[in-house]
């Protein structure tokens, strides 16, 4: 009696295994397995400066939160030229301080004085130089119009056979030293006529400057006073740019890619690192042609994680055209062409327990 029943359960249970095998292979049968890659957005962080980068403050594939320090910059130029621009400023609020009271005015206009006497100087100079110039030129405008003539001469001559080869080369040799010093007379004297147009009016600018602030003390105090907005300005990006040096996390999330080495030379809007967003992570699955065929937007999906986890999720996408996909899996690689499926998790917080951003799987897909 013990036996038969022994061998009644045993009976049940294989008839149990059959059924419960039959039932997972007609469920498999309508499912399909497919490869699949852990993604999520992505944030580069860029250097808002030139310099060398100091060190990193992570470590490839390490969480960060938001505003950690990741890493530091040295530029060494930056602080002198900080220094530089309160030296400026300073410069400036003393000019504005002088020209109100009238200390500045005076040695201004003897500034503008020198720089007239000097274009004064240079203008007489000029017109000498223009003057001797012409004289040559003339000259020579009669030497060259000879020698034109001469050579043309010569040319007709060496044309019918009259004049040798030796003989033509020298005449041709003679007028083209001619012509080389008549052409260069003739630029010096219009170097000479735009030094004295030039000479003429700078003079000018700087008589009508001389009489404006003679006439206005504050048109000199205002200009002072935009250059000195400027300077506050330039110093005000800077101290941006010295905060700059140290650079932070935007975002919390894992540290996936570190792009430099400590003393390295960086520029302004390089990537120093690459941060994955852990804050929400999906599923790209890759399916054939025939594939596409039977998948549907909200079918489920069982998701398999390394560590033998299982998560559920459902299509949220398919996409209308194939695309080529160089590597699905570490052990899968092709130049084919596949569909890809976006695939959202059920639970998220489940989710970011067991999975990683470029994280290669599998998952099935249930029709």
């Amino acid at each position: 009696m013990k036996n038969k029943q022994i061998r009644n359960i045993l009976v049940l249970s294989i008839i149990a295994l059959v059924i419960i095998v039959a039932i997972s292979y007609v469920i498999e049968s309508k499912s399909q397995k497919l490869p699949a890659l852990v993604v999520s957005d992505k944030v580069f962080v860029s250097s808002e400066v030139d310099g060398i980068l100091n060190k990193y403050l992570v470590t490839s594939m390490q969480k960060v939160s938001k505003n950690d320090l990741i890493a530091e910059i040295d530029n060494s130029k930056l602080p002198f030229k900080l220094e530089t621009l309160k030296n400026e400023k300073q410069k400036y609020e003393d000019l504005i301080h002088s020209a109100k009271s009238g200390d500045y005015l005076k040695t201004e206009l003897y500034k503008l004085d020198e720089d007239i006497q000097d274009n004064q100087i240079d203008l007489e100079e000029a017109k000498l130089e223009i003057k001797k110039v012409l004289e040559k030129y003339k000259f020579m405008e009669e030497r060259y119009a000879s020698s034109k003539k001469k050579y043309d001469a010569n040319v007709k001559l060496y044309d019918k056979g009259i004049l040798n080869t030796s003989d033509f080369n020298k005449a041709a040799e003679d007028f083209w030293d001619v012509h080389k010093e008549y052409y260069e007379l003739k630029g010096d004297s219009l170097v000479a006529s735009e030094t004295i147009k030039s000479s003429r009016n700078i003079i000018r600018l700087l008589q009508a400057r001389k009489d404006i602030l003679a006439n206005n003390v504050d048109i000199l105090a205002s200009k002072n006073l935009i250059d000195l907005n400027e300077i506050e300005a330039d110093i005000n990006d800077l101290h941006e740019e010295i905060k700059s040096l140290q650079v932070y996390s935007p975002i919390n999330g894992i540290v996936t890619d570190i792009n430099y080495r400590p003393g390295e030379k960086i520029d302004k809007g390089d990537v120093i690192a690459e941060i994955a967003d852990l804050s929400n992570v999906w599923i790209i699955a890759y399916g054939s042609s025939s594939t596409r065929q039977k998948v549907k937007v909200g079918q489920m999906v069982r998701i398999y994680c390394d560590c033998s986890k299982k998560i559920i999720g459902q299509v949220v996408t398919v996409s209308p055209v194939m695309e080529k996909v160089k590597s699905l899996s570490s052990t899968f690689e092709t130049a084919n062409t596949y569909i890809k499926m976006e695939i959202k998790f059920d639970n998220m917080q489940e989710a970011l327990k067991h999975v990683t951003p470029g994280e290669r799987l599998f998952v099935r897909i249930y029709f």
